[in-house]
């Protein structure tokens, strides 16, 4: 039977007049990618935070690991690892002294933290440069390194909020090969919100598209694709839309 990482039931958040989520029931599978769809305004952000504990629920229930989102968000926290809106990069400090930080606040040991700065930096491409001010680099290596500092602790289940998002192509296109490579290597979850679809076709093993704080479906990319009659998932994901309008 396969393991949840993430589960929840009737989950909804009210902002005064906006519900920015309606009702969301769905459950993650451990170990796969896991691709939130939706436009701007969506609620894909609302989720994640709620699935953090950074926010209350105005009604429903989630768990995260297990864990109770409204009653342990700590232990969720320390098991998940994140990278929100915010890269959460010191960037005075140089790559291997921002790992180095976070692996200290994650209670590592100063062996697995050397060893994980220099497996990590080494897979991201980015190891030559470990001894640089992060202030000097491109967005694309800020964007990876925080990646980096988002799976250092090891966590079960990682939340990446649009991590491509602002992107160059090429930098785009090699950040989502050092996803993959994490994933594979580590087995950890992902939960990946998105607006190109093509990334989610690439990577993501199970997708939900949301609109408007409500979920319309759920399913591989090529069942959602079947679904719709249509040979890509940004038409179907158009054609959802366009149903729902």
């Amino acid at each position: 039977m396969n393991q949840i990482a993430v589960r929840a039931n009737g989950l909804t958040r009210q902002f005064s007049s906006v519900r920015a989520l309606d009702d969301l029931t769905v459950e993650v599978p451990a170990g796969v990618v896991f691709g939130f769809l939706g436009p701007n305004g969506a609620g894909k952000t609302t989720t994640i935070r709620l699935l953090l504990n950074l926010i209350e629920p105005t009604s429903g229930s989630a768990e995260v690991l297990g864990f109770d989102t409204r009653t342990q968000g700590h232990e969720i926290r320390a098991r998940c690892g994140a990278l929100l809106e915010h890269s959460g990069l010191y960037e005075r400090l140089n790559a291997e002294d921002n790992l180095r930080f976070y692996g200290r606040v994650a209670r590592m040991t100063e062996r697995d933290i050397e060893q994980r700065i220099e497996e990590l930096l080494t897979q991201m491409g980015l190891w030559d440069r470990r001894k640089e001010a992060v202030v000097k680099w491109s967005r694309g290596m800020k964007q990876k390194l925080a990646i980096a500092r988002a799976v250092f602790h090891r966590p079960g289940l990682v939340f990446l909020d649009e991590p491509t998002a602002g992107l160059d192509p090429v930098a785009a296109n090699g950040l989502r090969k050092d996803l993959a490579a994490l994933v594979s290597q580590q087995g950890a979850t992902i939960f990946l919100t998105t607006h190109n679809m093509a990334e989610a076709e690439k990577l993501c093993n199970l997708v939900a598209v949301i609109r408007q704080g409500r979920l319309l479906a759920v399913g591989n990319p090529a069942e959602l694709r079947t679904r719709s009659g249509q040979g890509s998932l940004e038409e179907a994901f158009l054609t959802l839309m366009e149903e729902e309008q």
